[in-house]
């Protein structure tokens, strides 16, 4: 004899409330794409910009930024046949958007201005990501779900308008912070060896200290369109923001 199910429980109203929140902010981020749509048809053709554009959290001043800019020298000894991330440009991706024009940047600015909507405190574990597992990362949990909600729909609409390509991460948020790289792709095993022990050698000091590996975000977190791929004078962080290589030529901040 089967047994009855149990009775599926009402959704917590936290819940709820995450779900409308994300709602809300997509259906606004339509309208304001939809207001920079119709100023974008009236004027010329947008031409493609260069290197490939993202939205981001800039991380080198949270407490996970102050730890490596500590640990960091330490890495580069131990490690040095690794590309370890520069403080610089340590981030948390929001979306991945690719190839860009200049004229698409208000509304890729309305729809991937994403932050959360109550402030919380991401929490650090040690992850080999990328489909190579060519880089370790700080994951970081603990991200509401209604941010998490409204990551995944604006990707969806952006796919959509044609602002960005569909990709294999679409329906996913997975916060993190990559701190070091293979320079092969794919890795040799030496790298592989070098990524294990750099994982290793991470783990033990996020066990030790967890706190000092968080990223705090919040309704006020800055987000910032950056672009990798680009062009960079020697020593240069290897992101840019985007205003500076949408201002004219003579206008670019060196």
């Amino acid at each position: 004899m089967s047994r009855p199910l149990p009775a599926r429980r009402a959704p917590r109203a936290g819940h709820r409330r995450s779900l409308l929140a994300a709602a809300l902010f997509l259906a606004a981020a339509r309208l304001l794409a939809a207001a920079a749509d119709a100023a974008v048809r009236e004027g010329p053709p947008a031409d493609t910009g260069p290197g490939f554009l993202f939205s981001t959290l800039p991380c080198a001043e949270a407490a996970l930024g102050g730890t490596w800019a500590r640990l960091r020298g330490e890495a580069e000894r131990r490690f040095p046949t690794l590309a370890l991330t520069e403080v610089e440009d340590l981030h948390l991706t929001l979306v991945y958007v690719g190839a860009w024009r200049h004229g698409d940047l208000d509304r890729l600015r309305a729809l991937t201005h994403l932050v959360p909507g109550e402030p919380a405190v991401l929490t650090p574990s040690v992850a080999a990501l990328g489909q190579e597992r060519h880089v370790v990362a700080v994951d970081l949990g603990g991200a509401p779900a209604g941010w998490a909600a409204a990551v995944v729909a604006a990707k969806a609409e952006l796919v959509r308008l044609g602002l960005k390509a569909p990709d294999r991460y679409d329906a996913t948020f997975r916060p993190h912070v990559t701190l070091a790289a293979a320079r092969h792709r794919p890795p040799t095993e030496a790298d592989r060896r070098a990524l294990d022990a750099f994982a290793a050698w991470l783990e033990e000091r996020v066990a030790a200290d967890p706190a000092a590996f968080t990223v705090a975000v919040g309704p006020g977190s800055p987000v910032r369109l950056w672009v990798a791929g680009a062009p960079r004078p020697p020593g240069a962080p290897a992101y840019v923001a985007v205003e500076e290589l949408a201002a004219p030529p003579d206008e670019i901040r060196r």
